[in-house]
Protein backbone atom coordinates (compact mmCIF):
# COMPACT_ATOMS: atom_id res chain seq x y z
CA UNK A 1 0.00 0.00 0.00
CA UNK A 2 2.91 2.06 1.03
CA UNK A 3 4.64 1.49 -2.53
CA UNK A 4 1.02 2.70 -4.55
CA UNK A 5 1.06 5.95 -2.69
CA UNK A 6 4.68 6.54 -3.22
CA UNK A 7 3.92 5.69 -6.89
CA UNK A 8 0.90 8.20 -6.71
CA UNK A 9 2.51 11.32 -4.95
CA UNK A 10 5.50 10.60 -7.60
CA UNK A 11 3.19 10.58 -10.86
CA UNK A 12 1.19 14.12 -8.78
CA UNK A 13 4.38 15.55 -7.93
CA UNK A 14 5.70 15.29 -11.83
CA UNK A 15 2.38 16.52 -13.08
CA UNK A 16 2.95 19.38 -10.60
CA UNK A 17 6.08 20.50 -11.96
CA UNK A 18 5.16 19.88 -15.68
CA UNK A 19 2.84 22.74 -15.05
CA UNK A 20 4.95 24.98 -12.75
CA UNK A 21 7.72 24.62 -15.86
CA UNK A 22 5.10 25.46 -18.38
CA UNK A 23 3.80 28.22 -16.82
CA UNK A 24 7.11 29.73 -15.99
CA UNK A 25 8.08 29.23 -19.52
CA UNK A 26 5.44 30.24 -21.27
CA UNK A 27 3.18 32.51 -19.41
CA UNK A 28 6.06 35.20 -18.01
CA UNK A 29 7.04 36.17 -21.81
CA UNK A 30 3.07 36.28 -22.51
CA UNK A 31 2.82 38.37 -19.57
CA UNK A 32 4.93 40.81 -20.28
CA UNK A 33 3.77 41.36 -23.52
CA UNK A 34 -0.29 41.42 -22.75
CA UNK A 35 1.00 44.37 -20.33
CA UNK A 36 3.00 46.06 -22.71
CA UNK A 37 -0.67 45.85 -24.91
CA UNK A 38 -2.91 46.71 -21.87
CA UNK A 39 -0.84 49.78 -21.38
CA UNK A 40 -2.10 50.76 -24.38
CA UNK A 41 -5.66 50.15 -23.78
CA UNK A 42 -5.61 47.29 -25.98
CA UNK A 43 -6.20 44.19 -24.16
CA UNK A 44 -9.77 42.55 -23.09
CA UNK A 45 -9.76 39.90 -20.41
CA UNK A 46 -12.06 36.73 -20.60
CA UNK A 47 -13.80 36.09 -17.25
CA UNK A 48 -17.08 34.13 -17.99
CA UNK A 49 -18.27 31.60 -20.65
CA UNK A 50 -21.60 30.27 -20.91
CA UNK A 51 -21.57 26.43 -19.92
CA UNK A 52 -22.01 24.86 -23.30
CA UNK A 53 -22.24 27.96 -25.78
CA UNK A 54 -19.16 28.05 -28.33
CA UNK A 55 -17.02 30.30 -27.17
CA UNK A 56 -17.62 32.45 -29.80
CA UNK A 57 -20.96 33.55 -28.75
CA UNK A 58 -19.14 35.64 -25.70
CA UNK A 59 -16.22 37.01 -27.57
CA UNK A 60 -19.05 38.40 -29.94
CA UNK A 61 -20.28 39.76 -26.99
CA UNK A 62 -16.87 41.25 -25.80
CA UNK A 63 -16.31 43.03 -29.16
CA UNK A 64 -19.53 45.64 -28.74
CA UNK A 65 -17.38 46.90 -26.61
CA UNK A 66 -14.73 48.25 -29.39
CA UNK A 67 -17.02 49.58 -31.81
CA UNK A 68 -14.77 52.59 -32.57
CA UNK A 69 -11.81 49.92 -33.76
CA UNK A 70 -13.83 46.79 -34.38
CA UNK A 71 -10.66 44.78 -32.92
CA UNK A 72 -8.95 44.31 -29.60
CA UNK A 73 -6.60 41.74 -27.90
CA UNK A 74 -7.93 39.05 -25.65
CA UNK A 75 -5.63 37.44 -22.56
CA UNK A 76 -5.92 33.87 -22.19
CA UNK A 77 -2.67 33.44 -20.31
CA UNK A 78 -2.09 30.88 -18.72
CA UNK A 79 -3.89 28.65 -21.26
CA UNK A 80 -2.35 30.60 -24.80
CA UNK A 81 -0.36 33.79 -26.25
CA UNK A 82 -2.68 36.87 -26.69
CA UNK A 83 -4.99 36.76 -29.15
CA UNK A 84 -5.76 39.65 -31.57
CA UNK A 85 -9.81 39.85 -32.99
CA UNK A 86 -10.57 40.98 -36.13
CA UNK A 87 -14.30 42.06 -36.26
CA UNK A 88 -14.22 44.20 -39.67
CA UNK A 89 -13.14 43.59 -43.49
CA UNK A 90 -10.26 45.98 -43.88
CA UNK A 91 -8.22 44.24 -41.36
CA UNK A 92 -9.63 40.59 -41.88
CA UNK A 93 -8.10 41.77 -45.81
CA UNK A 94 -5.21 42.12 -44.20
CA UNK A 95 -4.54 39.37 -41.95
CA UNK A 96 -5.92 36.65 -44.47
CA UNK A 97 -5.02 38.31 -47.69
CA UNK A 98 -2.44 40.95 -48.18
CA UNK A 99 0.14 39.46 -45.08
CA UNK A 100 -1.09 35.58 -45.68
CA UNK A 101 -0.30 34.92 -41.78
CA UNK A 102 0.03 31.61 -41.03
CA UNK A 103 -2.43 29.08 -39.01
CA UNK A 104 -1.33 28.66 -35.33
CA UNK A 105 0.74 24.81 -34.34
CA UNK A 106 -2.77 24.71 -32.32
CA UNK A 107 -5.04 24.37 -35.77
CA UNK A 108 -2.20 22.27 -37.03
CA UNK A 109 -2.02 19.89 -34.70
CA UNK A 110 -5.86 19.20 -34.67
CA UNK A 111 -5.13 18.72 -38.12
CA UNK A 112 -2.74 16.20 -37.95
CA UNK A 113 -5.25 14.31 -35.75
CA UNK A 114 -8.43 14.37 -38.01
CA UNK A 115 -6.28 14.11 -40.93
CA UNK A 116 -3.32 11.76 -40.65
CA UNK A 117 -1.03 13.74 -41.85
CA UNK A 118 -0.21 16.83 -44.19
CA UNK A 119 -2.96 18.08 -46.48
CA UNK A 120 -3.70 19.75 -49.29
CA UNK A 121 -6.53 20.21 -51.66
CA UNK A 122 -5.86 19.23 -55.55
CA UNK A 123 -8.89 18.55 -57.52
CA UNK A 124 -11.07 20.08 -60.09
CA UNK A 125 -13.87 21.02 -57.47
CA UNK A 126 -14.46 24.26 -58.97
CA UNK A 127 -15.34 23.27 -62.35
CA UNK A 128 -18.94 23.38 -62.49
CA UNK A 129 -19.78 20.89 -65.16
CA UNK A 130 -17.58 18.19 -62.65
CA UNK A 131 -19.89 19.72 -59.66
CA UNK A 132 -23.04 19.07 -61.48
CA UNK A 133 -22.14 15.94 -62.87
CA UNK A 134 -22.28 14.57 -58.77
CA UNK A 135 -25.94 15.87 -58.64
CA UNK A 136 -27.74 12.50 -59.43
CA UNK A 137 -25.77 11.02 -56.33
CA UNK A 138 -26.76 13.77 -53.96
CA UNK A 139 -30.07 13.24 -54.86
CA UNK A 140 -30.28 9.76 -54.47
CA UNK A 141 -28.84 10.58 -50.55
CA UNK A 142 -31.31 13.19 -50.20
CA UNK A 143 -33.80 10.75 -51.30
CA UNK A 144 -32.99 8.90 -48.28
CA UNK A 145 -33.15 11.71 -45.97
CA UNK A 146 -37.17 12.92 -47.52
CA UNK A 147 -37.82 9.27 -46.62
CA UNK A 148 -36.40 9.84 -42.69
CA UNK A 149 -38.59 12.60 -42.40
CA UNK A 150 -41.84 11.03 -43.80
CA UNK A 151 -41.59 8.72 -41.29
CA UNK A 152 -40.56 11.15 -38.44
CA UNK A 153 -44.00 12.80 -39.94
CA UNK A 154 -45.94 9.39 -39.47
CA UNK A 155 -44.74 9.10 -35.78
CA UNK A 156 -44.71 12.64 -34.79
CA UNK A 157 -41.96 12.15 -32.40
CA UNK A 158 -39.25 14.27 -31.62
CA UNK A 159 -36.06 13.74 -32.74
CA UNK A 160 -32.28 15.32 -33.15
CA UNK A 161 -31.94 17.12 -36.23
CA UNK A 162 -28.58 17.46 -36.21
CA UNK A 163 -27.59 14.49 -35.80
CA UNK A 164 -29.90 12.75 -38.66
CA UNK A 165 -28.59 15.97 -40.73
CA UNK A 166 -24.83 14.84 -39.68
CA UNK A 167 -25.72 11.19 -40.53
CA UNK A 168 -26.91 12.85 -44.45
CA UNK A 169 -24.31 14.21 -44.94
CA UNK A 170 -21.54 11.84 -44.25
CA UNK A 171 -23.06 9.93 -46.99
CA UNK A 172 -23.38 12.88 -49.34
CA UNK A 173 -19.34 13.50 -48.79
CA UNK A 174 -18.59 9.34 -49.13
CA UNK A 175 -20.90 9.14 -52.70
CA UNK A 176 -18.69 12.44 -54.30
CA UNK A 177 -15.97 12.14 -52.29
CA UNK A 178 -14.99 8.50 -51.85
CA UNK A 179 -17.56 7.10 -54.64
CA UNK A 180 -18.44 4.89 -52.18
CA UNK A 181 -22.37 4.43 -50.46
CA UNK A 182 -21.39 4.41 -46.58
CA UNK A 183 -25.55 3.96 -45.79
CA UNK A 184 -24.94 5.58 -42.52
CA UNK A 185 -28.27 7.19 -42.34
CA UNK A 186 -29.54 3.85 -42.02
CA UNK A 187 -27.18 2.49 -39.86
CA UNK A 188 -23.18 2.30 -38.55
CA UNK A 189 -20.74 2.52 -40.54
CA UNK A 190 -17.10 2.08 -39.27
CA UNK A 191 -15.47 5.17 -40.84
CA UNK A 192 -18.23 7.40 -39.76
CA UNK A 193 -18.72 6.54 -36.46
CA UNK A 194 -14.59 6.40 -36.08
CA UNK A 195 -14.25 9.87 -37.58
CA UNK A 196 -17.18 11.24 -35.63
CA UNK A 197 -15.79 10.47 -32.61
CA UNK A 198 -12.71 11.92 -33.01
CA UNK A 199 -13.97 15.05 -34.09
CA UNK A 200 -15.40 15.57 -30.58
CA UNK A 201 -12.18 14.57 -28.60
CA UNK A 202 -10.33 17.92 -30.37
CA UNK A 203 -10.95 20.24 -28.11
CA UNK A 204 -8.60 19.99 -25.14
CA UNK A 205 -5.79 17.26 -24.28
CA UNK A 206 -4.92 15.86 -27.78
CA UNK A 207 -1.15 17.20 -27.39
CA UNK A 208 -0.51 15.03 -24.36
CA UNK A 209 -3.09 11.78 -25.37
CA UNK A 210 -0.95 9.66 -27.70
CA UNK A 211 -4.51 7.56 -28.50
CA UNK A 212 -5.65 10.49 -30.39
CA UNK A 213 -2.58 10.89 -32.49
CA UNK A 214 -2.91 6.95 -32.96
CA UNK A 215 -6.47 6.63 -33.78
CA UNK A 216 -6.61 7.65 -36.79
CA UNK A 217 -4.84 4.49 -38.38
CA UNK A 218 -8.30 2.28 -38.37
CA UNK A 219 -9.99 5.06 -40.45
CA UNK A 220 -6.66 4.84 -42.73
CA UNK A 221 -6.97 1.64 -42.87
CA UNK A 222 -11.04 1.78 -44.63
CA UNK A 223 -10.14 4.61 -46.52
CA UNK A 224 -6.90 2.74 -47.53
CA UNK A 225 -8.73 -0.43 -48.93
CA UNK A 226 -11.54 1.71 -50.28
CA UNK A 227 -8.38 3.56 -52.64
CA UNK A 228 -7.08 0.36 -53.89
CA UNK A 229 -10.51 -0.90 -55.12
CA UNK A 230 -11.14 2.74 -57.08
CA UNK A 231 -7.18 1.57 -58.03
CA UNK A 232 -8.01 -1.72 -59.79
CA UNK A 233 -11.16 0.07 -61.09
CA UNK A 234 -9.63 1.96 -62.86
CA UNK A 235 -6.50 0.43 -64.09
CA UNK A 236 -9.24 -2.37 -65.46
CA UNK A 237 -11.82 0.28 -66.75
CA UNK A 238 -13.00 0.60 -70.32
CA UNK A 239 -11.92 3.84 -72.26
CA UNK A 240 -14.42 6.92 -71.61
CA UNK A 241 -15.21 5.89 -68.01
CA UNK A 242 -17.29 8.45 -66.87
CA UNK A 243 -17.24 8.09 -63.07
CA UNK A 244 -16.86 11.80 -61.53
CA UNK A 245 -16.22 11.11 -57.98
CA UNK A 246 -13.31 12.91 -56.53
CA UNK A 247 -11.23 10.03 -55.47
CA UNK A 248 -11.76 8.77 -59.61
CA UNK A 249 -10.56 12.36 -60.86
CA UNK A 250 -6.94 12.08 -58.36
CA UNK A 251 -6.68 8.60 -59.77
CA UNK A 252 -7.21 9.90 -63.11
CA UNK A 253 -4.23 12.47 -63.05
CA UNK A 254 -1.78 9.51 -60.97
CA UNK A 255 -2.69 7.16 -64.00
CA UNK A 256 -2.06 9.79 -66.36
CA UNK A 257 1.03 11.72 -64.55
CA UNK A 258 2.96 8.62 -64.09
CA UNK A 259 4.32 5.30 -66.05
CA UNK A 260 2.42 2.40 -63.61
CA UNK A 261 3.65 -1.16 -63.87
CA UNK A 262 0.74 -2.79 -66.29
CA UNK A 263 0.37 -5.22 -64.17
CA UNK A 264 0.18 -4.04 -60.92
CA UNK A 265 -3.32 -2.73 -58.90
CA UNK A 266 -1.59 -1.72 -56.09
CA UNK A 267 -1.31 2.31 -55.47
CA UNK A 268 1.96 3.63 -55.10
CA UNK A 269 2.22 3.74 -51.07
CA UNK A 270 3.48 7.17 -50.82
CA UNK A 271 0.50 8.50 -53.18
CA UNK A 272 -2.20 5.86 -51.29
CA UNK A 273 -1.34 7.82 -47.65
CA UNK A 274 -1.27 11.03 -48.75
CA UNK A 275 -4.32 10.36 -50.88
CA UNK A 276 -6.15 9.28 -47.51
CA UNK A 277 -4.61 12.40 -45.94
CA UNK A 278 -7.00 14.63 -48.73
CA UNK A 279 -10.02 12.10 -47.64
CA UNK A 280 -9.79 12.68 -44.61
CA UNK A 281 -9.74 16.39 -44.35
CA UNK A 282 -12.78 16.29 -47.10
CA UNK A 283 -14.89 13.66 -45.02
CA UNK A 284 -14.40 16.35 -42.11
CA UNK A 285 -14.65 19.61 -43.61
CA UNK A 286 -17.82 18.74 -45.84
CA UNK A 287 -20.05 16.78 -43.89
CA UNK A 288 -19.46 18.57 -39.88
CA UNK A 289 -20.12 22.18 -41.39
CA UNK A 290 -22.46 21.34 -44.22
CA UNK A 291 -24.91 20.15 -41.71
CA UNK A 292 -25.00 22.77 -39.24
CA UNK A 293 -25.84 24.74 -41.96
CA UNK A 294 -29.01 22.67 -43.10
CA UNK A 295 -30.10 22.42 -39.71
CA UNK A 296 -30.06 26.84 -39.37
CA UNK A 297 -31.45 26.67 -43.03
CA UNK A 298 -34.38 24.86 -41.53
CA UNK A 299 -34.42 26.83 -38.11
CA UNK A 300 -34.33 30.47 -39.71
CA UNK A 301 -36.71 29.97 -42.53
CA UNK A 302 -39.11 28.71 -40.13
CA UNK A 303 -39.26 31.54 -38.05
CA UNK A 304 -39.24 33.65 -40.89
CA UNK A 305 -42.59 32.74 -42.99
CA UNK A 306 -42.17 35.72 -45.80
CA UNK A 307 -38.41 33.82 -46.71
CA UNK A 308 -40.31 30.31 -46.56
CA UNK A 309 -43.13 31.61 -49.02
CA UNK A 310 -40.39 33.07 -51.66
CA UNK A 311 -37.99 30.38 -51.17
CA UNK A 312 -41.01 27.85 -51.98
CA UNK A 313 -42.24 29.90 -54.82
CA UNK A 314 -38.98 29.61 -56.44
CA UNK A 315 -39.19 25.74 -56.13
CA UNK A 316 -42.77 26.09 -57.61
CA UNK A 317 -41.79 27.75 -60.36
CA UNK A 318 -38.73 25.60 -61.50
CA UNK A 319 -39.61 22.51 -60.47
CA UNK A 320 -43.61 22.57 -60.50
CA UNK A 321 -45.53 22.38 -57.35
CA UNK A 322 -45.33 18.11 -58.14
CA UNK A 323 -42.87 17.17 -55.41
CA UNK A 324 -42.94 13.21 -56.65
CA UNK A 325 -40.75 14.57 -59.51
CA UNK A 326 -38.63 16.68 -58.46
CA UNK A 327 -35.87 14.51 -57.44
CA UNK A 328 -36.01 12.87 -61.02
CA UNK A 329 -35.95 16.44 -62.53
CA UNK A 330 -32.82 17.35 -60.94
CA UNK A 331 -31.16 14.30 -61.37
CA UNK A 332 -31.91 14.57 -65.27
CA UNK A 333 -30.89 18.80 -65.56
CA UNK A 334 -28.70 19.68 -62.70
CA UNK A 335 -28.82 23.20 -64.21
CA UNK A 336 -31.97 23.40 -62.66
CA UNK A 337 -30.03 24.22 -59.62
CA UNK A 338 -28.50 27.17 -61.08
CA UNK A 339 -32.19 28.98 -61.71
CA UNK A 340 -32.83 29.08 -58.07
CA UNK A 341 -31.00 32.48 -56.36
CA UNK A 342 -33.22 33.12 -53.51
CA UNK A 343 -32.44 29.40 -52.47
CA UNK A 344 -28.82 30.77 -52.91
CA UNK A 345 -29.69 33.97 -51.02
CA UNK A 346 -31.12 31.98 -48.36
CA UNK A 347 -28.09 29.85 -47.68
CA UNK A 348 -25.50 33.10 -47.67
CA UNK A 349 -28.03 34.38 -45.11
CA UNK A 350 -27.57 31.56 -43.06
CA UNK A 351 -23.77 30.53 -43.08
CA UNK A 352 -21.52 31.59 -40.29
CA UNK A 353 -18.24 30.04 -39.23
CA UNK A 354 -15.19 31.33 -37.99
CA UNK A 355 -10.90 31.14 -38.49
CA UNK A 356 -7.75 31.99 -36.72
CA UNK A 357 -4.56 32.98 -37.90
CA UNK A 358 -0.85 33.10 -36.58
CA UNK A 359 0.81 36.94 -36.06
CA UNK A 360 4.35 37.31 -37.66
CA UNK A 361 7.28 39.25 -36.37
CA UNK A 362 6.67 42.96 -38.71
CA UNK A 363 3.57 42.43 -39.38
CA UNK A 364 1.11 45.16 -37.72
CA UNK A 365 -2.78 45.54 -38.51
CA UNK A 366 -4.79 48.85 -38.64
CA UNK A 367 -7.68 49.71 -37.76
CA UNK A 368 -10.05 52.50 -39.68
CA UNK A 369 -8.56 55.12 -37.51
CA UNK A 370 -5.43 54.37 -38.64
CA UNK A 371 -3.87 52.58 -35.19
CA UNK A 372 -1.40 49.99 -35.43
CA UNK A 373 -2.00 46.67 -34.20
CA UNK A 374 1.45 44.40 -33.85
CA UNK A 375 0.83 40.77 -34.30
CA UNK A 376 4.25 39.45 -33.24
CA UNK A 377 3.07 36.49 -30.59
CA UNK A 378 -0.42 36.45 -31.31
CA UNK A 379 -2.92 34.18 -32.42
CA UNK A 380 -5.27 36.48 -35.23
CA UNK A 381 -8.42 35.55 -34.93
CA UNK A 382 -11.03 36.86 -38.21
CA UNK A 383 -14.02 36.55 -35.50
CA UNK A 384 -17.16 35.73 -38.38
CA UNK A 385 -19.46 35.27 -35.94
CA UNK A 386 -18.87 39.21 -34.70
CA UNK A 387 -18.22 40.44 -38.67
CA UNK A 388 -21.16 38.82 -39.67
CA UNK A 389 -23.41 40.66 -36.96
CA UNK A 390 -21.17 44.19 -37.18
CA UNK A 391 -23.61 47.01 -37.70
CA UNK A 392 -21.01 49.31 -39.45
CA UNK A 393 -21.11 46.90 -42.34
CA UNK A 394 -24.33 44.82 -41.97
CA UNK A 395 -27.90 47.21 -41.75
CA UNK A 396 -30.20 44.88 -39.68
CA UNK A 397 -27.43 42.82 -38.80
CA UNK A 398 -29.45 40.06 -36.37
CA UNK A 399 -32.42 40.38 -39.19
CA UNK A 400 -32.65 37.30 -41.29
CA UNK A 401 -33.02 39.39 -45.12
CA UNK A 402 -32.17 36.82 -47.98
CA UNK A 403 -32.26 40.05 -49.98
CA UNK A 404 -29.26 41.58 -49.34
CA UNK A 405 -27.63 38.78 -51.74
CA UNK A 406 -30.04 40.14 -54.69
CA UNK A 407 -29.50 44.08 -54.35
CA UNK A 408 -27.02 45.75 -56.37
CA UNK A 409 -24.10 47.59 -54.69
CA UNK A 410 -25.42 50.67 -54.64
CA UNK A 411 -28.66 49.42 -52.33
CA UNK A 412 -28.36 50.34 -48.70
CA UNK A 413 -28.75 46.20 -47.99
CA UNK A 414 -25.98 45.36 -50.47
CA UNK A 415 -23.05 43.33 -48.54
CA UNK A 416 -19.64 45.68 -48.30
CA UNK A 417 -16.27 44.37 -49.88
CA UNK A 418 -15.11 41.66 -47.84
CA UNK A 419 -17.57 41.81 -44.88
CA UNK A 420 -19.19 38.45 -46.16
CA UNK A 421 -15.99 35.42 -45.10
CA UNK A 422 -17.46 31.82 -44.64
CA UNK A 423 -15.28 30.13 -46.68
CA UNK A 424 -12.28 32.91 -46.71
CA UNK A 425 -10.71 34.84 -49.40
CA UNK A 426 -7.20 34.61 -50.85
CA UNK A 427 -5.45 31.63 -50.68
CA UNK A 428 -7.12 30.18 -47.62
CA UNK A 429 -10.31 30.07 -50.05
CA UNK A 430 -11.84 26.85 -49.16
CA UNK A 431 -12.35 25.16 -52.31
CA UNK A 432 -15.23 22.70 -51.26
CA UNK A 433 -17.84 26.09 -51.38
CA UNK A 434 -18.99 25.07 -54.65
CA UNK A 435 -19.85 21.02 -53.38
CA UNK A 436 -20.99 22.36 -50.20
CA UNK A 437 -23.66 24.87 -51.71
CA UNK A 438 -25.15 22.20 -54.19
CA UNK A 439 -25.61 19.84 -51.67
CA UNK A 440 -27.39 22.35 -49.42
CA UNK A 441 -29.26 23.92 -52.39
CA UNK A 442 -30.29 20.07 -53.60
CA UNK A 443 -31.71 19.16 -49.99
CA UNK A 444 -33.66 22.66 -49.63
CA UNK A 445 -35.03 22.23 -53.30
CA UNK A 446 -36.22 18.61 -52.29
CA UNK A 447 -37.58 19.14 -48.89
CA UNK A 448 -39.10 22.57 -48.59
CA UNK A 449 -42.26 22.29 -50.55
CA UNK A 450 -43.00 18.76 -48.85
CA UNK A 451 -42.43 19.72 -45.36
CA UNK A 452 -42.30 21.68 -42.35
CA UNK A 453 -39.58 21.50 -40.04
CA UNK A 454 -39.79 22.69 -36.44
CA UNK A 455 -37.42 22.86 -33.81
CA UNK A 456 -39.26 21.65 -30.42
CA UNK A 457 -37.46 23.27 -27.15
CA UNK A 458 -40.23 23.54 -25.55
CA UNK A 459 -40.98 20.31 -25.44
CA UNK A 460 -37.23 19.23 -24.81
CA UNK A 461 -36.91 21.53 -22.33
CA UNK A 462 -39.64 20.15 -20.54
CA UNK A 463 -38.80 16.55 -20.64
CA UNK A 464 -34.97 18.13 -19.88
CA UNK A 465 -35.25 20.18 -16.87
CA UNK A 466 -32.40 22.34 -15.93
CA UNK A 467 -31.66 25.77 -13.89
CA UNK A 468 -28.45 26.86 -16.52
CA UNK A 469 -29.29 29.01 -19.09
CA UNK A 470 -30.03 28.14 -21.79
CA UNK A 471 -30.49 31.15 -24.40
CA UNK A 472 -27.75 33.56 -25.92
CA UNK A 473 -29.01 36.61 -26.97
CA UNK A 474 -32.42 35.52 -26.36
CA UNK A 475 -31.98 32.70 -28.62
CA UNK A 476 -32.34 29.31 -28.20
CA UNK A 477 -30.67 27.64 -31.08
CA UNK A 478 -27.52 29.00 -29.65
CA UNK A 479 -24.29 27.28 -30.99
CA UNK A 480 -22.69 24.79 -29.29
CA UNK A 481 -19.12 23.35 -30.10
CA UNK A 482 -19.04 19.46 -31.17
CA UNK A 483 -16.20 19.35 -33.59
CA UNK A 484 -17.62 22.78 -35.59
CA UNK A 485 -20.48 24.89 -34.58
CA UNK A 486 -23.79 22.35 -33.98
CA UNK A 487 -27.04 23.97 -32.53
CA UNK A 488 -27.96 23.22 -28.75
CA UNK A 489 -28.83 19.91 -27.55
CA UNK A 490 -29.00 18.70 -31.50
CA UNK A 491 -32.01 20.41 -32.34
CA UNK A 492 -34.44 18.66 -31.45
CA UNK A 493 -37.62 19.30 -33.92
CA UNK A 494 -40.34 17.76 -35.20
CA UNK A 495 -41.45 17.08 -38.84
CA UNK A 496 -44.87 17.72 -40.30
CA UNK A 497 -46.28 16.68 -44.36
CA UNK A 498 -47.55 20.25 -45.63
CA UNK A 499 -51.04 20.60 -46.68
CA UNK A 500 -50.71 22.27 -49.77
CA UNK A 501 -54.18 21.57 -51.14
Amino acid sequence: MAFSLSEAGVTFAAIYLSVVVYTVTNGRPARRYVDQLRKRGLVHAVTKLPSDAVIDNMITAVSRDFPETDMFYLDFWPLSVPTHVITNPEAAIQANQMHNLDKPPLLHDLMMDLAGGPHMFMTSEKDENYILSLVPRIVEEVSTYSEMLRSRADDGNMFSLDEATLRLTFDLIGRTVLDSKLGYQGGPNPLADAMRSQIFWHSFGNEVNPWTRWHPLGDNRYIGEELDKRYAEKRNAAVGDKNRSVISLALDSYLQDTHTNAESNKMDDVLRRYATYQIRIFLFAGHDSTSTTICYCYYLLSKNPEAMALIRKEHNEVLGTDVSSAAAQISAKPNLLNKLPYTTAVIKETLRPSSMRLGRPGVELTDRHGARYPEEGCHVWILHMALHRNPRYWPEPNAFKPERWLVGPEHPLHPAKGAWRPFEHGIRNYIGQTLAMVNVKTLLALTLTEFDVKDAYVDWDATHPTRNLKRVDGERAYCTERGGMHPADGFPCKVLVRDRE
